[in-house]
């Protein structure tokens, strides 16, 4: 295993990264990454009757929401055990979402910026459904790029599939195809707290990406959703960058152009998709998307990779 690996590999969910990007390539890529390799969960407020997005810094223990709000996460799946076996995300599993007290929400040193959002309501179900990307002429629920030259994403093929998996009890696992294209119904990702931390939430869910028959390419998967609940507009869509990668098969400098690759791929979805709104999302705004039935849970999977 590379040096790097045990702190690369496996890391919380993640907006645009810092990276250095080759000269041939700074003419491609606008805006420029962020000044500091900052990892994210999701982060869910809301302002007037709307949901709204940001970023949770787990090391910090902050939240950003910036005004055009954070919309393209990124993360990292790894061989599971077997020839044929899925490329999974390690303990404590990605994406994570979070959402906070009004207390939390209202305080300078903790969220930026302070006194301007509502917190969730208590006791109430935060849903997600999956919805479809349109790049070019092609629209799917699941896209893929090998990581050569430009970013360059196609549907993947039919018989790639990408699982989302809550864990422990009530968990369930609902995902997508390289041959779905439509508005599909996740699953409640978790019910606010109630009392005096409400509307709270702290959660992670497992990725794994599977390909009939094989191990799935190494490379970048693409793909949507859309958050709601009940009594507020649904959120605007979130784009997520999925490196699936063997350590084991990768020199280091193959490693380092890894993870430059993925970092152009967020920034791709950013300039190109997270900049309009998609179709999809105006059609299912307002749905809530409560009350959706669960599906068996998936056995707690440890890995020895660290986050």
């Amino acid at each position: 295993m590379f040096p790097r690996l045990e702190t690369l590999v496996m890391r919380s969910l993640r907006v645009i990264r810092c990276m250095v990007i080759p000269a041939v390539l700074i003419a491609t890529v606008a805006p420029a990454a962020s000044a500091q390799d900052v990892h994210y969960d999701v982060f869910v407020t809301s302002s007037g009757t709307s949901l709204v997005l940001g970023g949770y810094d787990d090391a910090a223990t902050t939240a950003t929401v910036p005004a055009a709000q954070m919309r393209v996460f990124g993360g990292e799946v790894v061989p599971a055990t077997g020839t044929a076996a899925p490329y999974e995300s390690a303990s404590p599993g990605e994406p994570g979402f979070r959402a906070a007290t009004q207390s939390f929400l209202n305080n300078a040193s903790l969220t930026t910026p302070a006194g301007v959002y509502t917190a969730l309501p208590g006791g109430t179900p935060l849903t997600f459904s999956f919805l479809p990307v349109s790049i070019g002429s092609d629209t799917r629920n699941l896209f893929y790029w090998n990581g050569t030259g430009s970013v360059a994403f196609a549907p993947a093929g039919a018989d790639v599939s990408l699982d989302l998996t809550k864990q422990g009890g009530g968990g369930w696992t609902t995902g997508i195809t390289g041959s779905s294209a439509a508005v599909i119904a996740g699953n409640t990702i978790q019910v606010t707290s109630a009392g005096a931390s409400a509307g709270t939430v702290h959660t992670h869910l497992f990725t794994s990406i599977a390909k009939a028959g094989a191990a799935p390419d190494q490379g970048f998967y693409l793909y949507a959703m859309q958050l709601g609940m009940t009594g507020l507009q649904s959120s605007e869509s979130l784009y997520f960058v999925v490196g699936a990668l063997d350590p084991a098969s990768l020199t280091p400098e193959q490693f380092a152009d890894f993870e430059t690759a993925h970092g152009l791929a967020e920034v791709w979805v950013e300039n190109n998709l997270a900049a309009v709104p998609e179709p999809a999302t105006v059609a299912v705004l307002g749905l809530g998307l409560a009350g959706l039935a669960g599906t068996a849970a998936r056995r707690k999977t440890t890995r020895t990779i660290g986050r």
